[in-house]
């Protein structure tokens, strides 16, 4: 949290943030998502770790999507997977901008989830093989959560 977040959203058309975001300014991560929106946010999100990402893409309702299910014994260095998580779904927007921020979050999930696998940052760094690698081996978790059970 910086003095000047609030002023400086009005300027940010995505805004993906962390968990302790929400923690810092008493928010659920549901009402994080309301409060992206009401800052003129066209796309916001809160990342939590392991656990999934809520997001909301325009006017649409506020969705869960589900980490990949990377197996304990695999996780090795999880220090820049937030970072490799934002830089994937820059990526994937600036290769792709009419898709949709479903697919780009599904890419930025599948490089964190290959990062997370790796000691150290340059060996985390994914290839685009290592990215779809990662998507097709990786199962995911049920995504039956609805996004309103987070406010």
């Amino acid at each position: 949290m910086r003095a000047n977040t609030h002023d400086v959203l009005e300027f940010i058309d995505v805004a993906i943030v962390a968990e302790r975001l929400c923690e810092q300014m008493r928010l659920t991560p549901g009402e994080m998502l309301d409060y992206l929106r009401a800052r003129g946010c066209q796309v916001g999100g809160v990342t939590l770790g392991s656990r999934s990402l809520l997001y909301y893409e325009g006017a649409g309702a506020g969705r869960i999507m589900a980490a990949l299910d990377v197996p304990k014994e695999r996780i090795i260095d999880t220090n820049g997977a937030g970072d490799v998580f934002h830089g994937g779904y820059i990526y994937s927007n600036l290769t792709n901008p009419f898709a949709p921020w479903d697919d780009h979050f599904r890419f930025a999930r599948a490089a964190s989830a290959h990062a997370i696998q790796h000691l150290g940052n340059e060996a985390s760094l994914p290839t685009l093989d290592d990215v779809y690698e990662a998507d097709a081996r990786l199962n995911e978790r049920p995504e039956g959560a609805s996004a309103d059970n987070l406010k």
